[in-house]
């Protein structure tokens, strides 16, 4: 089971991008906007979600950059991480396979088109059927039998498979986000990271509502539409829970039965 948590953000990060954004057309720096100054309207949230629709409807995104989203990716697969990490607007932070020593504990994703399958397979004479977890315990067994031998856990680490599971850290500016959800929650995504980024959106919606009011890809995909307006569903029956949260507090998003294998969201109130 994966787990998505933003546990850190730019604070009011809405009201932070839209002045920054009306600093472009006032004589008034976005700092003094924010505040609030005589001949302005106020920088409150339906201010701020004024001018930021008007932002993503002229596609003025740049004003987006000025916000920073910091995920806490755990028990997500090898394989999904080296995908991840190919958006490199994005900053990483990755559980070392070499100085974490799990080895035999290492856990795994299993896809879901691997359940109950077995597999005939013929190895150096011997005939045996072969499920999944099988393999992954040959691989578990094998990397420390290389251990036990002397091989450097550096060097022992390479019969690992790309199921071994790992945590990343991600930081990212709401416009790559954006981004990034517009070909990581696409019917053609991999399902590890499809529902990876639907939780990473559910979870960016909670704290930017207007920024990620929808995603651009809609108009192609009418499933990215309907289970978008699912989780939005979800998000309403939380939100009342996360606005009067103490700071400090983590509150979940339930995605059960709405993703292809489960994900649970959280975001940390500040």
């Amino acid at each position: 089971m994966a787990e998505v948590h933003l546990f850190s953000y730019t604070k009011d990060i809405e009201r932070v991008c839209a002045a920054a954004m009306r600093s472009c057309y006032s004589p008034h720096s976005s700092t003094t906007l924010l505040k609030g100054v005589e001949g302005e309207l106020p920088m409150d949230r339906e201010r701020a979600s004024s001018l930021l629709k008007k932002a993503l409807e002229l596609g003025h995104l740049d004003v987006l950059e000025h916000g920073s989203m910091t995920f806490d990716l755990i028990g997500v697969s090898r394989s999904c991480s080296h995908q991840l990490v190919r958006h490199r607007l994005a900053s990483y932070s990755q559980q070392s396979q070499r100085h974490v020593k799990i080895t035999r504990s290492f856990g795994y994703v299993k896809p879901p088109k691997l359940d109950g399958v077995k597999v005939p397979m013929e190895f150096k004479g011997y005939r045996m059927d072969l499920t999944f977890e099988d393999v992954i315990e040959f691989c578990k067994e094998a990397e420390e039998a290389f251990l036990s031998a002397g091989v450097p856990a550096e060097d022992a680490r390479y019969v690992r498979p790309n199921a071994a599971m790992t945590n990343i850290t991600m930081t990212v500016n709401p416009r790559e986000l954006l981004h990034i959800l517009s070909l990581r929650c696409a019917p053609d995504a991999q399902w590890e990271i499809r529902d990876l980024a639907w939780g990473m959106y559910s979870c960016a919606k909670l704290v930017a509502p207007t920024i990620f009011s929808r995603l651009g890809i809609e108009d192609r995909y009418e499933s990215v539409r309907a289970l978008r307006e699912r989780i939005d569903s979800r998000l309403e029956g939380v939100r009342g829970e996360f606005e009067g949260a103490r700071a400090g507090e983590e509150v979940e998003i339930p995605l059960d039965g709405l993703l292809e294998h489960e994900v649970r969201a959280f975001v940390t109130k500040l």
